[in-house]
């Protein structure tokens, strides 16, 4: 009995016309990739070829997680492991991984002498097998994209064509598998032929017909899916199709920022001739890139507080109109001409309502399967209306002149930097002989009455346990952070520079602090200037202080707590177990929010909006206190000032002030060490 086996060219005369036939397409293919590279090269330089090795590492351990398994759609967290839309992402997972192994199948199916016996019977099973998986994943995503129709995936022309192409290409590989078994093995059935279960099928419904006929359908067919397969790559190499995102999208995931997430790029202010980006020139190659390697997906959009507020921004529109507006402005394929006139972008294209409406939250990024950086192209568009055009909402200019005269955003306050320190015994730098830690408290926690109480709390339990720690006091000025977020990059450095010269006199090195702004920016940013500083969140270090017992909850508190993570602690620095331990600490009764960690939902007030003025139908914070009150808790905890505020506010718009508290965890546990401390008196 033979040994099964497939023939490479069975049936086929003059195959070299097929080679020829893939020299035409592998050209197509290579001139489109010469084509975006060039287009992006007309962006300003960004030095992402350093740490090589490094960068490789995070590509190949990027490509299994996200790319193989999948994490974005199927868990993106690894102490969360909560289907985040399985739908989706299984259909997503059978086409790929059906496209993979054809890809592989035909590169390896050239060596046909290795492929005999079981050998042989394995490969077809394999190969067979994920192109049905391929098949079920092109109807899951046919059906989602044209019977459910989420609001997020816009369907163009191109995708109805992608899918057809893939199908189709499919299809008629199984058919023309299915004739050439209806010859060879269907007649002198060995029971070889179900282990290519997606020819089988076609051989069945082919069987009956004469030898002669089949020959000349294989003939037909085979030559009829070499040119559709080879067309597609040609179609999808010409028009830049959404396939495509497949060579992009890895060269984007290599080229990723490597750098804290939180730090934004300076500015050189001494030899830009440009602040911000006003024409699409402004942006680096590598934001450039981004815009072909977006795949319209749209996560980022259902990810977008903004968006899900009712408000202009759209994260998948601006990147998409961006690339629109790259194209019109150099609309040339063999020579990168600028157009004559073309349309404003900063303002036109993108209109200063979608610039002002980000909180900088980074949800877009976080959910971008390919790594696009949606903020930072908004924050250097903002830079351009701050710095070059001087327009800003009047909220934004009030809070910016504040922080450039009075060193803070807090335009209507009276009080002073130290007068929350009252009746506590707390010494500044000045007067300190031997400190721990400083403590940064920053200008909410100084100058918003709401949040003196979390600094009062914080250092109370600061005290308890017996850790020495200073305050600057009146030397204390703002970070910073807020200046950068909205634009103002020179007063941004400015603050910046006068602090390092602060903390450089006092010669500190170790700062405590309970803002997640002031503690990315002191943690990051400062570091471009020069300051550098071992700089920890007050939630990690009450933390360590209740796993070292130097401070003991022996009764928890009798309340329902909710944890709200916020952006810039969790999102931008991934700090989302320490602040959980301390409400477990404090609380036998904690319950989890639905959207948490990761995919957390902003309370609105990052990127300047603390100050914003918003109309009451598109609040973000109350889209997100509705979630709180949705849970049941009696108590919101969060650690950072701006959550407080804005939870506290959506709270009182929604009436629930008196049913549910917003806390921040400093003052849950100084409660919680209170309530002990009286116990043991009595």
């Amino acid at each position: 009995m033979d040994e099964p086996s497939r023939q490479l060219f069975w049936n086929i005369q003059y195959p070299w016309i097929m080679y020829g036939v893939a020299t035409i397409a592998t050209a197509i293919f290579i001139w489109a990739l010469v084509r975006i590279p060039r287009r992006c090269r007309v962006g300003r330089q960004a030095n992402r070829f350093n740490r090589l090795w490094q960068r490789t590492v995070v590509f190949l351990r990027t490509a299994f997680t996200d790319i193989v398994i999948h994490r974005k759609f199927l868990g993106a967290d690894r102490k969360d492991y909560r289907p985040r839309e399985l739908y989706a992402g299984l259909a997503h997972f059978f086409i790929f991984s059906g496209a993979i192994i054809f890809l592989l199948a035909t590169i390896v199916g050239v060596w046909e002498k290795y492929l005999t016996g079981n050998i042989y019977l394995a490969f077809s099973v394999i190969v067979d097998g994920f192109g049905i998986l391929a098949i079920i994943g092109l109807a899951m995503m046919a059906f989602r994209r044209y019977v459910k129709r989420p609001e997020r995936l816009d369907n163009r022309w191109d995708d109805l064509v992608t899918l057809s192409l893939i199908f189709a290409v499919i299809i008629t590989g199984f058919a023309v598998e299915g004739l050439r078994l209806a010859v060879t093995e269907l007649v002198n059935e060995p029971g070889w032929a179900v282990w290519s279960p997606g020819g089988w099928v076609f051989a069945k419904a082919f069987a009956g017909a004469s030898d002669v006929t089949l020959r000349g359908w294989h003939t037909g067919l085979w030559w009829f899916h070499v040119v559709l397969s080879f067309g597609a790559i040609a179609y999808v190499s010409l028009y830049n199709t959404k396939l495509f995102h497949i060579i992009w999208d890895t060269v984007n995931v290599f080229f990723r920022n490597l750098g804290p997430r939180g730090a934004l790029e300076p500015i050189d202010l001494q030899k830009t001739e440009r602040f911000g980006a006003d024409r699409i020139e402004d942006f680096t190659w590598k934001q450039l890139l981004d815009l072909d390697a977006c795949t319209r997906c749209g996560r980022c959009q259902d990810a977008c507080p903004a968006y899900r507020s009712g408000k202009a921004l759209n994260p998948k529109k601006i990147i998409q109109d961006l690339k629109t507006h790259l194209y019109d402005v150099y609309p040339g394929i063999l020579k990168l001409k600028p157009a004559e006139k073309p349309a404003e972008m900063t303002g036109g294209v993108i209109t200063d309502e979608v610039l002002w409406d980000c909180t900088t939250c980074r949800a877009c990024m976080q959910a971008c399967p390919v790594y696009i950086g949606h903020v930072d192209k908004i924050i250097d568009m903002r830079r351009n209306l701050a710095m070059e055009k001087s327009r800003f909402p009047e909220a934004v200019r009030e809070a910016l002149k504040s922080l450039g005269t009075r060193g803070h955003p807090y335009r209507g306050t009276t009080a002073g930097r130290t007068d929350w320190t009252e009746g506590l015994s707390i010494v500044t730098v000045d007067d300190a002989k031997d400190i721990d830690i400083l403590y940064w408290v920053g200008c909410s926690a100084a100058l918003d009455d709401r949040n003196m109480k979390v600094a009062k709390a914080t250092a109370k339990v600061l005290q308890a346990a017996g850790v020495k720690f200073a305050i600057l006091g009146d030397e204390e000025t703002c970070c910073g952070d807020p200046a950068r977020r909205m634009g103002d990059e020179y007063l941004f450095q400015t603050l910046c520079r006068q602090n390092i010269e602060i903390l450089k006199a006092h010669n500190v090195k170790k700062i405590l602090a309970s803002c997640p702004h002031c503690f990315n920016s002191l943690k990051y940013e400062y570091k471009q200037f020069g300051g550098e500083y071992e700089v920890v969140h007050h939630s990690v270090f009450l933390a360590g202080l209740l796993k070292d017992g130097r401070i003991k909850v022996k009764s928890p508190v009798s309340l329902e707590v909710a944890y709200h993570d916020s952006c810039y602690l969790g999102r931008y620095n991934d700090i989302y177990d320490e602040p959980r331990a301390i409400v477990r600490a404090i609380s036998g009764r904690n319950i989890e929010l639905p959207r948490r960690r990761t995919d957390s939902f902003c309370c609105g007030g990052g990127g300047g909006h603390m100050w914003m003025e918003e109309a009451p139908d598109k609040r973000v914070n109350v889209r997100r206190t509705e979630e709180i009150l949705e849970a049941g808790a009696d108590c919101v905890a969060t650690a950072c000032p701006y959550c407080l505020t804005m939870l506290e506010d959506g709270l009182k718009a929604k009436g629930a002030e008196e049913r549910t508290k917003a806390k921040d965890i400093s003052e849950l546990l100084a409660e919680a060490l209170e309530k002990v401390s009286k116990c043991a008196t009595e």
